[in-house]
């Protein structure tokens, strides 16, 4: 019975020994293809199989070819991450390389774009679920700087049922900010009292106050005119994602799957997968752009004339907030 245990024992270890030695021979290799597609700079190919390579054989000199591989291809917030994740392993192991790594980091933190994401006023980050390009963001992480990638960021974000979509361009060594348009909870007004003696709740007493507007269109119109000017430029923006996310799936199908969709290597699928989010952003933002020339149009040609315009408009002050109203 101790022979069968020492047998079973043994048999365990050897396909241990040999499934290891199996994974850091793929793991040999997918670095030698990656270090080839760098030198040929096909980065989205390299980087995926330097990651690859790591997965099956961890190790600082791994983590460190992915964040030169991300630095390169000028996704420096990926290479940020790699860089700190070796000087991570380095300082665990007492590495004699962690001083260098640390160097790597420092040199490249300062030149990560930010993106800061602000919400209204009033409104519970707890309630609000945001992610950037897929990336959820923890909500004591918004108002903070986040580390992302050069171009445009797809930032999704929900408040109970309402679902909305944003693109910022972030420039490279650059930041930006957006506040995200969540309506604030608006809290319940209690009913004024009357006087000592009065029975009941005394209605709002009220004047409305007139505007008197020397063109009450003008202002519309320049509306219309900026709306509608982005608009074109957003659709400019989509049309040049479209032609590039259109010339990297072609060449993708090339260079990586033999010319058919369904026959692409790794490399293939991730720069194919890439090529459609990017069309996908495309799509997105042609259609706002589109939205917003219409929007502009409408804007434009519906601005009232001074002629038919008395008044404006008119505000009305009341207990729960303002009241508009008048004609255009």
């Amino acid at each position: 019975m101790i022979k069968l245990t020492v047998a079973i024992a043994l048999s365990c270890m050897l396909a241990g020994v040999a499934r290891a030695d199996n994974n850091k021979a793929k793991a040999d290799e997918l670095f030698k293809r990656a270090k080839k597609l760098l030198a040929e700079h096909k980065y989205a190919e390299a980087c995926a199989k330097f990651e690859q390579s790591n997965e099956l054989d961890p190790a600082i000199g791994a983590e460190l070819n992915i964040g030169r591989c991300y630095e390169e291809w000028n996704k420096l917030a990926h290479a940020y991450h790699a860089y700190v994740e070796a000087e991570r392993q380095a300082k665990a192991a007492n590495d004699p390389r962690a001083a260098k790594i640390h160097e790597l980091v420092a040199s490249v933190e300062p030149k990560v774009p930010r993106l800061v994401i602000h919400l209204p006023a009033g409104v519970d980050p707890t309630t609000v679920s945001v992610s950037i390009d897929g990336q959820p963001v923890p909500s004591s992480d918004l108002g903070n700087p986040q580390l992302v990638d050069a171009g445009p960021k797809q930032i999704d974000y929900a408040a109970g049922s309402v679902k909305k979509q944003k693109l910022v361009p972030v420039e490279s060594g650059g930041s930006a900010e957006v506040t995200l348009d969540v309506p604030a909870q608006v809290a319940e007004t209690k009913p004024v009292k009357g006087d000592e003696g009065d029975q009941g709740e005394k209605p709002d007493k009220v004047e409305p106050v007139h505007v008197e507007t020397e063109s009450p269109g003008r202002g519309q119109r320049i509306a219309g005119i900026a709306v509608g000017g982005a608009g074109i430029v957003g659709i400019g923006v989509a049309s040049y994602l479209a032609l590039s996310a259109r010339s990297n799936y072609n060449n993708a199908l090339t260079a990586d799957c033999m010319g058919m969709k369904n026959n692409c290597d790794p490399a293939g699928l991730t720069a194919t997968h890439d090529a459609r989010s990017r069309a996908n952003i495309a799509t997105v933002v042609g259609a706002i752009g589109i939205a917003a020339v219409a929007g502009g149009v409408v804007l434009y040609l519906l601005a009232p004339d001074a002629a038919t315009s008395e008044h404006a408009f008119y505000v009305v002050p009341t207990s729960n907030g303002l009241a508009f109203g008048g004609r255009l």
